[in-house]
C-alpha cells in the first residue's frame, strides 16, 4: 500500500467479476425451480394430509417429485454447448481461452475491430459499414480518426455499381 505497486495490487483485489448473461440465466431458472418444488412439496403434503395417508409417505413422495423436477444435466448441456461454440470460432481462426467468451460474443451486436493505432494512436477509424436493414449496401468511410478538419466522406456501393454521394 506505501507504493503504487502495492496501491494497484490492493485495487485488484478488491474488483468483483461479474457474472455473464448466460451465468444469470442459469441462477434464474435454479431459483425458479427451487420454488416451484418446494410447492410442489407443500402441495403433496397437504394432499396427502387431507387424503389422510401417513405423513412420513407424503412427505417421500413430495421429496422424491422436487428432485426429479432439478434437471442434473443442465451444467453439462450449457457447457457442451458453449464447447461446441468453442470449436466452431476455432474453424474460423478465432482462439478463445473461457468459455464464457463464447456467450458474450454471442450477445454481441456490434464487434469493432483494428489491426493497428488503437493501443499506438488512441483512436480507431471506421473504413467499412454494413447493415442488416440494407443487405445489398455497403457503406465505406474516409478520414483520419476523430478530427474534424480530418474528417471524409461516405460512398455507397453494392454488387453491381458504386453510388457516390
Amino acid at each position: 500500500e506505501r507504493s503504487e505497486f502495492g496501491k494497484v495490487a490492493k485495487e485488484l483485489s478488491e474488483v468483483e467479476s461479474r457474472k455473464s448473461p448466460l451465468q444469470i440465466k442459469i441462477d434464474e431458472l435454479g431459483r425458479l425451480l427451487a420454488l416451484s418444488s418446494s410447492a410442489g412439496i407443500a402441495l403433496m403434503a397437504l394432499i396427502g394430509y387431507i387424503m389422510g395417508r401417513p405423513f412420513l409417505e407424503t412427505v417421500t413422495v413430495a421429496v422424491s417429485l422436487a428432485v426429479a423436477a432439478i434437471p442434473e444435466g443442465l451444467p453439462i448441456c450449457v457447457t457442451v454447448t458453449l464447447a461446441l461454440g468453442v470449436l466452431r470460432m476455432a474453424r474460423h481462426a478465432a482462439i478463445v481461452k473461457k468459455l464464457t467468451a463464447v456467450e458474450t460474443l454471442g450477445c454481441a451486436t456490434v464487434v469493432a475491430s483494428d489491426k493497428t493505432g488503437t493501443l499506438t494512436q488512441n483512436e480507431m477509424t471506421a473504413r467499412s459499414m454494413y447493415s442488416l436493414a440494407f443487405p445489398s449496401l455497403c457503406f465505406g468511410l474516409t478520414g483520419v480518426g476523430y478530427d474534424i478538419k480530418k474528417s471524409g466522406e461516405y460512398y455507397i456501393w453494392c454488387a453491381v455499381f458504386p453510388l457516390r454521394s
